[in-house]
C-alpha cells in the first residue's frame, strides 16, 4: 500500500511537493460547502468535494500520475466512478450523477446506471489501495423538504454540480498558479455610493421636463421597493423611462438589505447588452462588471473579465438570456460551473418581452424555483409586461404611461404607391437628422449606400467594438446639432432612437422596434409606402414618423 496518494503531480519535482489527495479533497469539500451554503446545501456540497477524487487512491492512478502530470484530466484511468458508486450505494443519487460527471458532464439516469455497474468493481480496488475508511464512512444528510419531484431535484443535482466543479477548479488552480488575483473588487454597498452620486449628478443637470420628472419618481419607487422582502418583481415603465439604472438601484439596495451577492442583469440582444455594459462600467468601474457573452471583443476583453467569466466572481454580471437560461439546463462543467452564483442574487430581466413563446414554459418553471428555494430576487423589466410570474409585484406606478400617451400617433393607410430604394434613399437625405430601420442586414447595407458617404449604417452584423465606435459618432453629431442620418437594422438600431430627434422610418417587419423607439422621444407618422415589389424579405409597408417637437 502506497504510503502518501497524491491529486496532482509537477513534472521535474520531488513528490514533496505535488498536490496530497487528502488535502485535495478536503479542501474542495470546505469550498464546494461554502458555495452551497447559498441555497442551503453545504452538507450536501461537502459529500461531492469529499467524494469526487476518491478514485485516485488505487494504485493504477498514482502509477499513471507519477509520469503523467495531466493524468487527473486522462480518462484512462476512471478516477470518478468510485465515488459515484459509494453515493449510489448510500441512495445519494445526486451525488453519484455530480460526482461521475465532474470532468466530462453529468450523464442521464441509464447511462450512469450503466457505467457504474460495468465499473463497480473499482470500489474494491480501490479499498485495497487505501482508500480510508473515514472517508467512505459519511452520513447522507437529510434531503431538502420542498423536493417534490424530479424536475425540482434535477435543478438542485445541476446547482450541487455547479459548487464541486467551481470548488475542484479553483483548488486545483491554486496548486498550480497560486490563489486568483482578482484585485481589489469593490463591495456593493461601494458600488451603492458610485450609482448614487451618479444619479445625483444626472439629475441636478436635467431639465424639469414631464419625462425628467418621470424618470425621477421612476427612480424613487425603484429605492423604496428595495426594501421589500426578496421574490419576484416587475418593472413596467414606459420606453425612455430610466429603467437600465433604476433597476440597478432596485437591485443594490436590495442586496445590500438583504444580505444578497450580487446583481445580475440579463438581456436579450448582444447589441443592448455592450451598451449596457459600458454604461454601468462606466459608473461602477471596470473591476466591478463582468461582460459575459459570445460577442465580447477579444481584443478589448480585459483578463480579470475573462477569468471571472468561467464562473461569475464579480459583484455585477450583464450576461444574455442565452448563457442565463442554456446554463441552467445544461450538463457540461463548463457551463454549469457558474450556477451556484445565482443563487442569492439580484436577477434582472430586460425586455422580458422578447423571451421566445415557445420556451415560455421553462422559463417560468426555472424563474419560480429560483425564488422560491434558491434566495433569488427577480426584477422584470418591460414597457409592455408579459404574465411570467405568479404573485409578483409592481415596483412602479402603470400612471407613468399617461405621461406618453400622445407622443405618438401612428396612422396606417389602407394604400399607397410603391417606391424603390433610391426613391427612399433620396426622401433620407432629406433631413438633417433621420433613422431609417430596415428588417434585413443586407437591405440595410445596400439603402446606406446609396444614401451616400455621410450615411451612418448599423447592424449585428458589426463587431462590438465597431458598433460601440459608430454609436459615440452618432451621439457626438446630435449633440453637435450636425447632420445625421443612420440607417439600421431592428437589432443594430437598439438605444439609437433616443439620440435621434427628427425623423424615423421603418418597415413593417420592424414595425415593433420603430415604435419602442419611436416612444424615447415625441413622433407621429408623416406618411406611408409600399417597399418595392419582389423585394425578398420584405412587407409591403414603410412608416416615417416624424418629431412633433423638432
Amino acid at each position: 500500500m502506497l504510503q502518501r496518494h497524491y491529486a496532482h503531480s509537477l513534472p521535474g519535482r520531488p513528490q514533496a511537493e505535488w498536490h496530497g489527495l487528502e488535502e485535495h479533497l478536503e479542501a474542495t469539500a470546505t469550498l464546494a460547502r461554502a458555495f452551497a451554503e447559498a441555497f442551503h446545501s453545504g452538507d450536501w456540497a461537502y459529500l461531492a468535494g469529499l467524494w469526487h477524487d476518491l478514485g485516485k487512491f488505487q494504485r493504477a492512478f498514482q502509477l499513471r500520475i507519477d509520469k503523467d502530470h495531466e493524468a487527473h484530466t486522462d480518462a484512462r484511468v476512471d478516477h470518478s466512478s468510485v465515488g459515484s458508486r459509494i453515493a449510489q450505494l448510500k441512495r445519494a443519487i445526486p451525488l453519484s450523477f455530480a460526482i461521475a460527471g465532474h470532468h466530462g458532464g453529468m450523464l442521464n439516469f441509464d447511462d450512469l446506471r450503466a457505467r457504474l455497474l460495468e465499473k463497480r468493481h473499482l470500489l474494491g480496488e480501490t479499498r485495497r489501495d487505501g482508500l480510508p475508511k473515514r472517508m467512505e464512512e459519511q452520513e447522507i444528510p437529510a434531503v431538502p423538504n420542498w423536493l417534490a419531484n424530479q424536475a425540482q431535484t434535477g435543478l438542485w443535482t445541476r446547482f450541487l454540480f455547479s459548487a464541486l466543479v467551481d470548488a475542484d477548479f479553483l483548488d486545483t488552480e491554486r496548486f498550480y498558479k497560486g490563489h486568483r488575483d482578482l484585485g481589489p473588487q469593490p463591495c456593493l454597498t461601494e458600488l451603492k455610493r458610485r450609482l448614487d452620486l451618479a444619479l445625483d449628478r444626472k439629475s441636478a443637470e436635467a431639465l424639469p421636463t414631464p419625462m425628467n420628472q418621470m424618470r425621477a419618481r421612476v427612480l424613487a419607487a425603484c429605492r423604496a421597493s428595495a426594501a421589500l422582502a426578496p421574490g419576484a418583481f416587475t418593472l413596467t415603465v414606459p420606453t425612455g423611462g430610466g429603467k437600465t439604472l433604476s433597476s440597478l438601484a432596485f437591485a443594490l439596495d436590495h442586496a445590500i438589505k438583504h444580505g444578497l451577492h450580487r446583481v445580475i442583469m440579463v438581456i436579450p440582444f448582444t447589441t443592448i447588452i455592450e451598451q449596457t455594459a459600458r454604461a454601468y462600467r462606466e459608473i461602477l468601474g471596470d473591476e466591478a462588471v463582468l461582460e459575459h457573452h459570445s460577442n465580447v471583443d477579444p481584443d478589448k476583453e480585459t483578463p480579470l473579465n475573462r477569468l471571472v467569466s468561467d464562473n461569475w466572481d464579480a459583484p455585477v454580471v450583464v450576461t444574455t438570456n442565452v448563457q442565463f437560461f442554456e446554463s441552467l439546463y445544461a450538463n457540461r462543467p463548463s457551463r454549469c460551473r457558474k450556477l451556484h452564483r445565482i443563487a442569492k442574487s439580484v436577477v434582472i430581466f430586460d425586455e422580458v418581452q422578447t423571451l421566445p413563446v415557445h420556451l415560455l414554459t421553462p422559463v417560468k418553471y426555472v424563474l419560480s424555483e429560483l425564488t422560491s428555494y434558491y434566495g433569488v430576487s427577480a426584477l422584470l423589466c418591460t414597457a409592455t409586461q408579459p404574465t411570467i410570474l405568479a404573485n409578483t409585484r409592481e415596483v412602479s406606478s402603470k400612471q407613468e404611461f399617461a405621461v406618453v400617451a400622445d407622443r405618438c400617433e401612428v396612422l396606417m393607410p389602407e394604400d399607397a404607391p410603391p417606391v424603390t430604394w433610391e426613391s427612399l434613399a433620396e426622401q433620407i437625405r432629406q433631413h438633417r437628422q433621420v433613422l431609417a430601420i430596415v428588417h434585413r442586414r443586407d437591405d440595410a447595407q445596400r439603402l446606406a449606400e446609396l444614401v451616400g458617404p455621410d450615411c451612418v449604417h448599423l447592424s449585428a452584423r458589426m463587431c462590438a467594438h465597431h458598433r460601440a465606435k459608430t454609436l459615440d459618432t452618432v451621439k457626438r453629431k446630435i449633440s453637435d446639432g450636425e447632420p445625421c442620418r443612420v440607417v439600421a437594422t431592428q437589432r443594430g438600431l437598439k438605444r439609437v432612437g433616443s439620440f435621434l430627434s427628427d425623423t424615423i422610418l421603418a418597415s413593417l417587419p420592424a414595425r415593433a422596434a420603430w415604435i419602442e423607439t419611436g416612444g424615447t422621444f415625441v413622433a407621429q407618422v408623416e406618411k406611408m409606402c409600399r417597399c418595392p415589389r419582389g423585394q425578398r424579405g420584405l412587407k409591403p409597408r414603410w412608416g416615417v414618423l416624424m418629431d412633433r417637437a423638432g
